[in-house]
């Protein structure tokens, strides 16, 4: 009977199989990517007028957020909409959770004629309670 040895090369398969390390690996970084885009906070373009008074947020009902950047770009909570859309989104919005407040939240450095239309387009549609969101000064 014929000993064999693991030394000698016969059918020696010492060789490590990476691929599923490689594809572990793949995986981990296309979570991390994915993970890391959706933390991203989309309201952080914007610079908040300070003010010395004014009243905490609450977040006991889930708001209605409409951000206002420098360049007259609008969101609604944190996705780009144009003016013209805005109008039908809220009433959808409004529809499904009607007590929610909807929060503007414009930019420091955003013109007037930026904050006016979107204002306008509450009131026409009658929204009750509008809140302006600023950063109280320290």
């Amino acid at each position: 009977m014929r000993r064999r040895s693991i030394m000698s090369g016969e059918h020696s398969s010492a060789r490590v199989n990476v691929t599923p390390m490689i594809d572990v690996v793949m995986v981990l970084i296309v979570f991390y990517l994915l993970v890391g885009q959706l933390a991203l906070d989309r309201r952080a373009a914007i610079m908040l007028p300070r003010t010395g008074t004014g009243v905490e947020e609450t977040d006991q009902v889930d708001p209605i957020v409409i951000g206002i950047n420098m360049d007259g770009e609008r969101s609604l909570n944190g996705d780009a909409i144009e003016l013209d859309r805005l109008q039908a989104q809220l009433s959808g919005m409004l529809a499904r959770n009607p007590g929610a407040p909807v929060r503007v939240r414009a930019d420091d450095r955003a013109p007037y004629r930026f904050v006016r239309p979107v204002l306008n387009v509450l009131r026409d549609m009658g929204v009750g309670k509008v809140e302006l969101v600023t950063e109280q000064r320290s």
